[in-house]
């Protein structure tokens, strides 16, 4: 492995991109390092919901609950946006791991919301963003508020109704995505490579604990960008996070030179009018880092 190749792909494409890149990467053999814009702040969007599964691992490990107690879903926890929860009827009973899984693998937000409250606010805070020292990461919005605050929802409004609203103005430098609220749900790529570190290395919660977290990562079918264009089955432990203009994606790659962690956002909300117009839904952002993750992965196996 080259390390300036890999800083090489990262600079070549941010260069061709008007939105805002932020990469970090880690040889999770040598701890060899390339950062870039890895300590400024992102608009999170569902990446959060690793946070969300560190504390629940952690309460369990603890003994507060089991990954096989079973809660019923509730109207109130269900939430727009990503999922199938939010399409069940009331009542289904669901465990745990269910819950964690379905939040992970097809980012539910319904799930989100759920373990959100399940684990609770200050938790998360106290025991896992406090602990890693993740200065400059917030979790403090379930889905349900994220989306309010940055798509601007009224009450009592639905989203697509929201949406509709705007007549095509967009979110284009809106303030929830560049930063500036006092709660929000942020991080940076390197704070959010952090808990996917401890959770490979079994140093989380405890080696048993952390593998189970990790095979669900693993499971995740949100697969448009770190994945994309790797060879076919390349396994991949991984987290996105989407909304207008935003694309992340954190996870572990595992090749056959050995395993890294690559943590890739890009904030599109501060692009050029033109790229915002002319790429709809995110294609151009979803398109930039799966490429950068095809070109990483071919610098680091030597292809």
């Amino acid at each position: 492995m080259d390390i300036n190749v890999i800083r090489e792909v990262i600079e070549r494409n941010a260069a061709g991109a008007t939105g805002k890149l932020g990469v970090y990467f880690m040889d999770l053999s040598t701890g060899a390092e390339v950062r870039y814009n890895a300590e400024d702040v992102f608009p999170s969007a569902s990446v959060f919901k690793i946070f969300v599964l560190a504390e629940l691992f952690r309460q369990i490990g603890s003994g507060r609950c089991a990954l096989e107690d079973r809660y019923p879903l509730k109207s109130e926890d269900k939430a727009e946006g990503s999922g199938v929860l939010q399409l069940l009827e009331d009542g289904a009973e669901l465990t745990l791991k269910d819950y964690a899984t379905l939040m992970i693998i097809l980012s539910d937000n319904t799930a989100a919301d759920f373990l959100f409250k399940f684990t609770g606010r200050e938790n998360i805070i106290r025991n896992v963003l406090e602990p890693l020292h993740l200065r400059v990461t917030k979790c403090d919005l379930t889905c349900t508020d994220l989306l309010a605050a940055c798509y601007e929802i009224e009450p009592g409004t639905r989203l697509e109704e929201s949406l509709a609203a705007r007549c095509g103005r967009g979110f284009r430098n809106a303030p929830a995505y560049t930063g500036g609220l006092e709660r929000n749900d942020e991080t940076s790529p390197e704070d959010a490579a952090k808990v996917l570190e401890l959770l490979y290395r079994g140093q989380w919660i405890s080696p048993e604990w952390d593998a189970q977290a990790v095979k669900i990562l693993k499971q995740c079918q949100t697969n448009g960008r770190i994945p994309k264009f790797l060879p076919v089955g390349t396994a991949v432990a991984h987290k996105t996070g989407t909304m207008d203009r935003v694309a992340n994606d954190v996870g572990i790659v595992y090749s056959p030179k050995g395993d890294y962690i690559l943590s890739l956002f890009y904030n599109g909300n501060t692009a050029s009018e033109e790229e915002y117009r002319e790429n709809d839904h995110n294609f151009f952002s979803e398109n930039l880092l799966a490429v950068i993750s095809r070109e990483i992965y071919d610098a680091y196996v030597g292809a």
